[in-house]
């Protein structure tokens, strides 16, 4: 069994994604820093409100070869509640030098609409959420 690193599921060995929260499963044996990973004058890039935001965000920053460091990666209880009822589930740090390309990431990856299929909503039932009761 593989333990989810976002939301905790048990997944079955051999899965690639999280069937719960879509999040790409890390094996024990993935390394999980080098020395080439070394942040340089740690920037705040951006702070998500919603983790699993976060987490596709930071696959998007591994794919492209750009180390990072996360306030979750610092031990538990990362969610930090602010003044007003409003929270920060995680800020997510970059090298000076890799901001420029990091935040062109960030601006196509807030940019992008999540689309879902018919079947991602079909539960036997008619749920349209466009219908108007």
């Amino acid at each position: 069994m593989i333990i989810c690193h976002v939301c905790k599921a048990e997944c079955e060995d051999g899965m690639e994604l999280c069937p719960l929260c879509g999040a790409e499963l890390r094996t024990e044996t993935e390394e999980t820093s080098t020395e080439d990973d070394i942040i340089v004058n740690p920037t705040l890039l951006c702070s998500f409100d919603d983790v699993i935001s976060a987490e596709i965000f930071k696959d998007i920053l591994k794919e492209n070869s750009i180390p990072f460091s996360a306030s979750s990666e610092m031990g538990e209880g990362s969610i930090q509640v602010l003044f007003g009822g409003g929270f920060v589930a995680e800020d997510i740090y970059v090298s000076e030098n890799d901001l420029e390309k990091a935040n062109e990431l960030l601006e196509e990856f807030n940019s992008q609409e999540i689309e879902f299929d018919e079947e991602f909503f079909d539960d036997g039932e008619n749920t349209d959420l466009r219908e108007e009761n």
